[in-house]
Parts: C-alpha cells; sequence; structure tokens
C-alpha cells in the first residue's frame, strides 16, 4: 500500500501519505474515500505528504488523470509536504493548469505550516 489515508477533522481534508511507487489499488482507494466525503462536503481540499514516490503505473495514472479531470472543481486547495525540488515545481505549474485550485508546497520543516495553511 503506497498511499495511506491520513485522518484529519475537518472532514473536508483528504490527507494522504505517498511513500513509495503508486498502483491502480491506490487510486481506487482514494477515489471511493474522496466520493464518500463529497457525498457530505460540496469542496474538498487535500494535505499530502509525499516521501519516497518512485512512480505510477500507466493504470494509476489513467485512472488518476479521468478521476482528476471529472473532479478538479471539487477542492479548492492543495497543501504539498516533501522535500523533493521538483515536487514545489509541480506545484507552481498546477496553480497555472488549474486556476479554481490554490497549491503550495511545504517542506516536511514547514508541516505545521502546511497543516494551518490547509485548515484555514
Amino acid at each position: 500500500m503506497t498511499i495511506k489515508l491520513i485522518p484529519h477533522k475537518p472532514d473536508k481534508i483528504v490527507g494522504l501519505n505517498i511513500d513509495g511507487r503508486i498502483e491502480s489499488e491506490d487510486i481506487d482507494r482514494v477515489v471511493k474515500s474522496i466520493e464518500n466525503r463529497l457525498k457530505q462536503e460540496e469542496k474538498l481540499r487535500i494535505y499530502a505528504e509525499v516521501n519516497n514516490w518512485s512512480g505510477i503505473s500507466l493504470e494509476a495514472f489513467i485512472k488518476d488523470l479521468k478521476f482528476s479531470l471529472q473532479h478538479f472543481k471539487d477542492f479548492e486547495k492543495e497543501a504539498i509536504v516533501s522535500d523533493r525540488q521538483w515536487l514545489k515545481s509541480l506545484a507552481a505549474l498546477g496553480n497555472t493548469l488549474f486556476s479554481s485550485i490554490e497549491v503550495k508546497h511545504f517542506t516536511f520543516e514547514d508541516r505545521d505550516k502546511a497543516l494551518e495553511w490547509i485548515s484555514s
């Protein structure tokens, strides 16, 4: 299991811990959790801690892309917590491509700031 769900309050925050290669089963589990929360919340926020991400299978990528394109308006914020510099650039690109979602990158040192920001 590469993606572990992290419980958060309020329920509009979906917490993820990513460590390893993302497979189709990981996407299925996350999508199920998000769809259940969307029944209760109008908009969701993503808090993702990315440790040692080693890629994504093609099937998982296609599932993730399909879900993201169908639901991008259901999200308002995403906090990415990682010490990987390339994810900081990806967060900036996400802000450009999806202007309805505010994406910020934080280091693990600034994890508390990320939690404060995603909760506000």
